[in-house]
């Protein structure tokens, strides 16, 4: 058996099931595949963007309310 290694070592059972998955997929169930994992982040790092903004605001309200005493 031939064990590929990566930037940790060999790789784990998941690893390899995903390889030979991703091996099996056409070019384009590729090129889907992949827009999907990009989506999934994109959506990730808006929704933290999002969470951030508010907790802008409210830092801004409890100054405002502090300012006001």
């Amino acid at each position: 058996m031939i064990q590929h290694e990566g930037p940790m070592g060999t790789m784990n059972p998941h690893e390899m099931q995903m390889m030979r998955m991703w091996e099996q997929l056409s070019d384009d169930q590729k090129t889907t595949l992949m827009k999907r994992m990009l989506d999934a982040k994109i959506m990730m790092k808006e929704g933290m963007i999002k969470q951030l903004q508010f907790k802008i605001e409210t830092m801004k309200l409890i100054k405002g309310m502090l300012e006001k005493k």
